[in-house]
């Protein structure tokens, strides 16, 4: 066990287990109300696999007028065990400068949509229980927020479950 994971496990035991924040499954999701939830309780939910705690701040963030995306940051350990995951505002970090000084690209680069926002959610592998839990959350924004009612414009939201795209069919 590296020092790494000891800090991890003291994490754990100071965030302690409470039933009321277990979510098992995209149903215990569904019976939150995330307009009730504070910033600050959101670091006592527990949960059974990265997707749903990714399911978790998507909808905690369509109540706050952003969107949320997987980052590339992770950690596995010696095993290849998936230990450490970020969730991050949609507008976190800027694009890689890959091709912006390209003269003859085909292509014509789109307009840069990131603005370096600070907003995250870090979430670690308690090992022995296997739940996962958020060892940090900021909620720290450098862009504004959309109107609730305007989040289903936003990149992260443009999708149409199959009973929409039915409905259009026909």
């Amino acid at each position: 066990m590296n020092e790494d994971d000891t800090n991890v496990e003291s994490m754990f035991i100071d965030h302690g287990f409470d039933e009321r924040y277990n979510i098992d499954s995209f149903e215990d999701i569904e019976m939150i109300e995330f307009w009730n939830i504070r910033d600050e309780d959101v670091c006592h939910f527990y949960f059974s696999d990265v997707e749903t705690v990714f399911e978790f701040y998507n909808r905690y963030a369509r109540t706050r007028g952003f969107s949320a995306r997987k980052s590339g940051r992770t950690r596995k350990s010696r095993m290849s065990v998936l230990k450490l995951k970020n969730f991050v505002c949609y507008y976190e970090g800027f694009r890689p400068q890959n091709n912006y000084d390209i003269e003859n690209v085909k292509k014509k680069s789109m307009p840069e949509t990131r603005c370096g926002c600070s907003a995250m959610m870090e979430i670690c592998l308690d090992a022995p229980s296997g739940c996962w839990f958020i060892s940090y959350f900021s909620n720290e924004h450098n862009h504004p927020l959309l109107d609730p009612r305007l989040i289903g414009l936003l990149r992260g939201r443009r999708l149409m479950s199959d009973t929409d795209i039915g409905h259009m069919i026909k």
